[in-house]
């Protein structure tokens, strides 16, 4: 019976993760590290990261720590940085990338993001792509037909 059924077989899908918390990012909760968001890191590795934000936990929240600041590395994945103030990241090696650094990185993205607004309002570049995109469907058809 289905009753017997439902006692043998284990649910589906288990327990839900509870979610994790979202990073804060304000200077307030940044400021005890000595930093802010975005801001370029170099490790004590001499790897440059970037800031993401702070977690704070519910035992932070608890005994009113500062949490934990975390950053971006160079592949891609997030992971905090040990440090727990500004002090300690001087004494652990870790320091705040050139200025210049900062502005070549803010550049970077500025030219990127106006290229795009660019490309995406000029209609003869919008005619020549889908003049691409028309050929190469019909290259495509062609291989498919000669096959």
């Amino acid at each position: 019976t289905r009753g017997e059924r439902d006692r043998r077989m284990p649910k589906k899908g288990g327990k839900k993760k509870a979610k994790e918390p979202a990073f804060l990012t304000s200077a307030a909760d940044t400021e005890p590290f000595g930093c802010n968001v975005n801001d370029l890191i170099v490790t004590p590795m001499g790897i440059q990261v970037t800031v993401i934000g702070v977690k704070k936990s519910e035992y932070d929240i608890y005994n009113q720590l500062d949490g934990t600041l975390w950053a971006t590395f160079p592949g891609g994945f997030n992971s905090p940085l040990r440090a727990k103030s500004a002090e300690e990241f001087e004494v652990q090696g870790y320091r705040r990338a050139h200025e210049g650094i900062h502005i070549l990185r803010d550049k970077e993205v500025f030219e990127v993001k106006r290229q795009e607004l660019l490309d995406a309002h000029n209609p003869i570049l919008q005619e020549a792509q889908k003049k691409a995109k028309a050929e190469k469907k019909e290259a495509k058809g062609a291989k498919k037909k000669k096959k």
